[in-house]
């Protein structure tokens, strides 16, 4: 899903309400400075967030809105970009045929000898597991090594020293070494083999047996006054969940330290700068196998589908009614009912469920806490939701039913990393890994916030945001699942149209009007084309005007032009294309009579060269 949202806002200082972290400004910067940051550090962005799904070789896997802040002059001056939903469970898991995120493979392509024998990459990407599991580790028509270079250069634009660079190749190239660490037996598990678990430490820069008590044992802290600790042993799945959540956890922390540095290289710290936003998120997903993540992505897309009704098919049906327009209301689905059903708080939505369910089990597997988590499901009663027990349930969602398996829901939303595995980071020797993990676990005595939780505040930081602009949307149709030009799946993009609500939303627009202005800003501006002279009486009502124009231009018919309570609404295009062309006619005869000239003699030439162009191919319809 994208959009252009545009306002005259305060400009973004960052920080609080789910929005983007506070960022240190790298002092005064050029225009063109502001131009080439946002465009060069796309390729950057793009490697730490985007990935080869089975739908996309260059799928995005996070959110992100990009508010480019504009001065009295109308010249970028700065920007500042939020991002969302970063996917980093893809981290330790893909699924069949799909890849990590590009820049590990990007690394593994484009780092010199000397640097990936430090590393310890080698030449073979199926050695480690977070990059082979799926069976896929290079895209066709895709040059790892050349978007390498790319990155590097971006890294450069945004400030990112050659040092510190180096510091996150060490980071990721530890990340795919952590994948490799095995455990066996109960509680506490054994390592398999300390190869691995060496390597991750030497580029982290802990002791192997920090790392291995860490990944092997929970840090459990006492609510007494007197914070007794202690090491709890864990057996050999409770510990690969625990590896796992210190990949993604060093994952996203580096993602996040990556954005930092974008924003810190195009703050802006002047207020009432003038903003436009561009949204890019990843629309609906509906898989085989739906779990949290799918669960979260697609409530923020019920939410921005919520703006979308708002501000289109309701919002414009509305402004009729208030304007005293005759107007049969078109019916539409208001997925405001999901929205409550998801987030709600009086009765508690799922969210609202999931998040008492992690408040009250401290204890117990991952299949018992689900097994809770169902159990309350199945309380709910909704007319979109079913419970499908015993790990399952479906929703029924403005783009269609879901299925979506609750394993795992409890341990992700949670989202608490260990106490452990953040002092295990502390100990490091390397400054730049300490300043990943700055948290105080001895003095936190707040209870921890949920997945969930940040999510909504998120989603609601986003709509707020985009609710005070002018939205301009851009609905991305997927014309087939072969991820090849020239093929329409018919079936499938109706579907897409049908979800979308666009059907509506044409029903509506093809049924009202185009155009609409107040009728003092109408009127000052069309008023002359009723005149020959500036000495002439200029109309001093709508209805005059509308009387001139009704009589004396037989191109607009007479029910084109409405007039309302405050505003002036115009049925079609071509109306206000005939009025402009009135208007330059009146005010600049001469620059009207050479444009009619120069549109006379390109028409000719067109006609000259009709037939000559290439033979196109054509699109295959099924």
């Amino acid at each position: 899903m994208g959009g252009l949202f545009a306002g005259g806002m305060p400009a973004l200082r960052g920080g609080g309400g789910g929005g983007p972290r506070p960022v240190q400004s790298r002092g005064p910067i050029s225009i063109d400075q502001v131009k080439k940051v946002i465009v060069d550090s796309n390729p950057l962005l793009e490697a730490f967030g985007n990935a080869k799904t089975i739908r996309n070789d260059n799928s995005s896997r996070f959110g992100k809105y990009l508010e480019i802040q504009f001065n009295d002059h109308n010249s970028p001056v700065g920007g500042i970009i939020s991002t969302f939903l970063l996917e980093k469970t893809r981290v330790a898991f893909q699924g069949k045929d799909e890849r990590n995120f590009h820049i590990f493979y990007q690394m593994c392509a484009g780092v010199d000898s000397s640097t990936k024998e430090e590393l310890g990459l080698g030449d073979d990407l199926t050695y480690f597991y977070y990059l082979a599991q799926s069976g896929c580790t290079k895209v066709d028509g895709v040059d790892d090594a050349k978007d390498f270079q790319e990155v590097k250069d971006s890294m450069r634009t945004v400030g990112i020293a050659d040092s510190d660079a180096h510091e996150i190749f060490r980071v990721l190239a530890s990340i795919l070494w952590i994948g490799q660490i095995r455990f066996k037996g109960n509680a506490p598990a054994q390592i398999v083999d300390n190869g691995p678990l060496d390597y991750a430490a030497y580029l982290l820069q802990v002791p192997p047996d920090v790392l291995s008590q860490s990944l092997n044992h929970k840090y459990i802290q006492s609510g007494s006054a007197r914070g007794t600790q202690y090491q709890v042993p864990q057996n050999a799945d409770q510990s690969d969940a625990i590896r796992d959540a210190l990949a993604k956890t060093l994952y996203s922390r580096l993602f996040d330290y990556v954005v930092d540095r974008v924003n810190s290289s195009m703050a802006n710290g002047s207020d009432n700068l003038k903003v436009v936003g561009v949204l890019d998120i990843y629309g609906f997903e509906i898989f085989q196998d739906n779990s949290f993540e799918q669960f979260c992505i697609n409530y923020v897309n019920e939410r921005l589908q919520q703006i979308f009704i708002e501000l289109t098919v309701k919002g414009e049906q509305e402004e009729y009614h208030e304007e005293g327009m005759k107007w049969k209301d078109i019916e539409f689905f208001d997925n405001k009912i999901v929205c409550e059903l998801i987030e709600g708080k009086n009765p508690p939505g799922i969210f609202r469920v999931l998040d008492d369910v992690c408040r009250s089990v401290h204890a117990g597997d991952s299949d018992t806490t689900d097994a809770k988590f169902m159990e309350k499901l199945q309380t709910l009663s909704h007319a979109h939701f079913n419970a499908n027990p015993p790990n399952g349930f479906t929703i029924k969602h403005y783009a269609g039913k879901v299925n979506y398996n609750i394993n795992g829901f409890v341990f992700k939303n949670k989202d608490n990393l260990f106490p452990g595995l953040i002092l295990a980071m502390q100990e490091s020797q390397s400054g730049y890994i300490k300043s990943l993990f700055p948290e105080d676990v001895s003095d936190d005595k707040k209870a921890p916030t949920t997945a969930g939780f940040k999510l909504r505040t998120s989603a609601q930081y986003l709509v707020d945001r985009l609710s005070k602009c002018t939205p301009h949307y851009i609905r991305c149709i997927k014309s087939n699942d072969k991820k090849v030009p020239m093929s329409f799946d018919s079936a499938r993009v109706q579907h897409q149209v049908k979800y979308l609500g666009l059907l509506e939303n044409v029903k509506v627009k093809r049924s009202g009007y185009a155009y609409r202005n107040l009728k003092h800003n109408f009127l000052q501006r069309y008023a002359v084309i009723c005149t020959k002279t500036d000495q002439e009486p200029k109309p001093g009502s709508i209805s005059e005007l509308v009387s001139w124009v009704k009589t004396n231009v037989p191109d607009i018919p007479s029910e084109e032009i409405e007039e309302g309570k405050t505003k002036v609404f115009v049925k079609t295009p071509e109306t206000i294309f005939v009025l402009e062309e009135l208007l330059y006619k009146r005010t600049d005869p001469e620059g009207y009579a050479l444009k009619v000239a120069e549109y006379k003699e390109r028409e000719k030439l067109a006609k000259q060269h009709a037939g000559t162009g290439r033979y196109k191919r054509n699109c295959v319809v099924c």
